[in-house]
């Protein structure tokens, strides 16, 4: 038979799609509902760490214990059948009555995953072109086929059952404390049987098509009946002293948990075929796929505040739950998606983290965000420190929208609105002065330092024994001290008022005043806090010397570009150098555990831990974390897979 070029680059062509289609990035199959995405950036994990060294402390931890069987034991990563050419997936969807987590994982070719790792799962009919099982429970799903796995599981939440209609659909049976107490005959064995999953399929099977996935309320099972034998193993049983009423109380616990999971059961049953195939995936999510696959070991999404809200409260307390959704949907509809980021860049581990907003709240927040920091404030950054924080907003822009960004978030709670609370502080303040006039007084920009440690002699009561009168006499004594200073920095146009209070504290003999250097203190014993006004700047300082150096041009200024870069590029900058932390602890006499001993003197190898926020760009707030780690790896992550061995091997 002969083929012509154009048949034979068409049969190309289907082949290399149909390649590029088994291997397509697992996002696919993560469906668009999902209130949160992890994403596990195999490629980069193993391009930054040696397999090695991950062997090495993952079998340590015993990680490959309990993998495995007679016939294949697993000795190290390369023995699972997992690839680690493509990223792995773990996702959550909610809905009002339950929520599922689930994970994809990339498969290596030739896998055996059925048999190394679900062998005690029972089959379920072939499904799309992969071959599934489920967990004695029913409450976990798996589905493979030669490229990977889908790992469904999750469970319903007890609160829907809590409306009276719901439970008496499903045969909850609620507490009837006014009837005489009797012990009922339930049988306390275990979970469901295959009987009971065999039902769940046939739900699944003769289940209506209008079943909508983003709310399995719509799926209305009857309530499956228990057999005899069912088990009941959350519950103990109890002598046959036991108070009658409680152990009927036990029994319907019992019984009412079976039947809750019996329900999650059969709604994962008919649901588990449309996470296969999503009809709408993921992908339509801007920010879940759009990331730095070379250096970014862990990334997170999350669809906004409220998707992580759902589960911050116990089931246990819906009332607090419904009292706070109000807020909480006002607080998810202000602040949007949000994005997590573990980075890897050489010898620092950073955690990027960003926030979408809406356009109301963009409006408001924008101009709190145009300030510039004052340039002179470069003049006086210490040689010596042990950190620093800068913080830059517009003052004028916040105190304008401070009560709308209030009142929209909050809005009436209670007997009162939290925005008509700040409204009215800030109208009190606008009695005094407008907003132009309190950004003078106080401009947004502030510059704090914490200097190196200052000796200083410190008075203390001491006692003294008087063998003849049998007493005790107070005998005032000077020690040497360590205490650490600081140097803070803010720019004021309007410096009147400052001025005033501080003359108002010379009449009252709490502030002196020498060369235009104030010193406040309450008793002779109190630390003195020294103030000083220069080129619209307000310096606070506890030393003196400091703050006298500034005054006469003396100040010895650091000329790291580093520090100046961050301080003036951020709007929010803190800084603290992890290798000044063990002699600081040592001059303070700070007391460390022995077991921590060897940890804090190991952060004198150790860079500097900044924290930092971007503030407003682009629709978004962004910030991030970041570690320097030592040097004696090829890199952060290395490093603390080192730490960790050893750790273990203490």
């Amino acid at each position: 038979m002969k083929f012509t070029k154009s048949y034979i680059a068409t049969l190309l062509g289907l082949a290399i799609a149909a390649t590029g289609y088994a291997q397509q990035d697992l996002i696919q199959q993560v469906p668009e509902q999902a209130s949160f995405v992890v994403v596990i950036n195999n490629q980069a994990i193993i391009k930054h760490s040696s397999s090695e060294k991950i062997n090495e402390v993952l079998e340590k931890l015993g990680a490959f214990d309990d993998i495995g069987n007679q016939e294949l034991q697993i000795l190290n990563i390369n023995d699972l059948d997992l690839s680690y050419d493509r990223s792995a997936y773990i996702y959550k969807t909610d809905t009002d009555s339950s929520y599922y987590t689930g994970i994809l994982l990339p498969l290596k070719a030739g896998h055996q995953i059925g048999t190394n790792l679900f062998s005690k799962f029972s089959p379920l009919p072939a499904s799309q072109g992969y071959e599934r099982r489920v967990s004695t429970d029913g409450k976990t799903q798996v589905a493979w086929n030669d490229h990977s796995v889908l790992i469904l599981t999750g469970d319903a939440r007890r609160y829907y059952f809590d409306n009276d209609s719901v439970a008496q659909r499903y045969g909850i049976e609620s507490p009837h404390y006014d009837e005489p107490a009797a012990l009922l005959d339930y049988q306390y064995e275990a979970v469901p049987d295959s009987a009971s999953v065999a039902y769940m399929e046939d739900v699944a099977d003769t289940a209506g098509a209008a079943y909508v996935i983003a709310d399995s309320v719509s799926f209305d099972i009857p309530p499956p009946a228990i057999p005899e034998s069912e088990v009941y193993t959350d519950y103990p049983v109890y002598d046959a002293y036991s108070d009658s009423t409680y152990l009927k109380e036990i029994a319907r616990n019992a019984k009412n948990d079976s039947l809750r999971n019996l329900a999650f059961a059969s709604w994962l049953a008919h649901d588990f075929d449309s996470y296969l195939h999503p009809v709408q995936n993921a992908t339509s999510h801007k920010f879940l796929n759009k990331f730095d696959k070379k250096n970014i070991l862990v990334h997170f999404w999350a669809k906004n505040l409220m998707s992580l809200y759902s589960q911050s409260i116990p089931y246990y307390v819906p009332y607090m739950r419904y009292g706070l959704a109000n807020q909480m949907e006002k607080l998810a509809y202000a602040y949007q998606d949000i994005v997590l980021d573990l980075v890897q860049e050489k010898h620092t581990l950073k955690l990027h983290a960003s926030v979408g907003l809406d356009k109301e709240m963009e409006r408001m927040v924008k101009p709190i965000y145009k300030n510039k920091m004052n340039r002179k404030f470069a003049r006086y950054i210490p040689e010596n420190h042990i950190g620093y924080m800068s913080l830059n907003f517009n003052s004028e822009a916040y105190l304008k929208n401070f009560p709308l960004m209030m009142e929209q978030l909050y809005g009436s709670t209670m007997y009162f609105s939290f925005g008509e609370v700040a409204e009215i502080v800030t109208t009190a303040l606008e009695i005094a002065l407008d907003e132009k006039a309190i950004s003078k007084v106080m401009g947004g920009d502030h510059l704090l330092f914490i200097n190196e440690m200052k000796k200083v002699q410190k008075e203390y009561i001491d006692y003294q024994y008087d063998e003849h009168t049998f007493e005790y006499k107070e005998i005032k004594k000077t020690k040497d001290d360590y205490i650490p200073t600081f140097l803070w920095m803010f720019t004021s146009e309007d410096q009147r008022i400052y001025k005033k209070i501080l003359k108002l504290g010379e009449s009252k003999e709490k502030v002196t005043q020498t060369n235009g250097i104030y010193r406040i203190t309450d008793n002779p014993s109190d630390e003195v806090i020294y103030t000083l006004f220069k080129d619209n700047i307000i310096f606070v300082s506890n030393d003196e010397e400091q703050l006298s150096a500034i005054q006469t041009n003396r100040f010895r200024t650091a000329r790291d570009k580093q520090i100046r870069k961050q301080i003036f590029s951020n709007t929010m900058t803190a800084v603290t150098h992890l290798a000044e932390i063990p002699e600081t602890i040592n001059r303070l006499g700070i007391p460390v555990i022995k077991t921590w001993d060897k940890t804090v003197k190991n952060l004198s190898n150790y860079g500097d831990v900044t924290i930092t926020a971007q503030g407003y760009k682009k629709g978004r707030i962004t910030g991030e974390m970041a570690v320097n780690f030592p040097k004696n790896e090829a890199n952060a992550l290395q490093y603390l897979l080192q730490e960790v061995l050893n750790n273990i091997a203490k």
